[in-house]
């Protein structure tokens, strides 16, 4: 996956290269931490009969690319549904924004340094680990 997470100390930086920024139309996402309502880590099911693609690649080992789903407005990357981030947005272009994150702890920690406002929910087996 051409995708890149880079936790600065005022905005999360999403790089997007190769076929997924073709496909995607976007290099570059930035989300200043005040954006961030809430962090989830963990699964996410696509939604196969709610979502509308914009721009983007469904198959059913890649999702990648901006989606309508419920009158939301989402931007997806991510290979493996049950290792993502997903962040739930104010005042900005997407309502959330779901990647893969092999290293999912370490972000959430670096996210929750540079902004201990922002709420985190995980699954119960996950809780202590954060």
């Amino acid at each position: 996956m051409s995708f890149q997470v880079v936790a600065g100390d005022r905005e999360l930086r999403l790089n997007i290269s190769g076929w997924t920024a073709a496909l995607t139309l976007r290099k570059e996402i930035k989300i200043p931490y005040t954006s961030i309502e809430e962090i989830r880590v963990g699964k996410f099911p696509f939604p196969w009969t709610a979502a509308i693609k914009r721009t983007g690649i469904t198959t059913s080992g890649y999702k990648a690319g901006i989606f309508m789903i419920k009158d939301e407005k989402y931007f997806l990357a991510y290979h493996n549904q049950n290792e993502v981030v997903m962040l739930q947005l104010k005042g900005c272009e997407f309502d959330h924004v779901v990647f893969e994150s092999s290293n999912y702890k370490q972000l959430v920690h670096e996210m929750r340094k540079n902004c201990p406002s922002i709420n985190i929910s995980q699954n119960e087996e996950e809780e202590n680990e954060i």
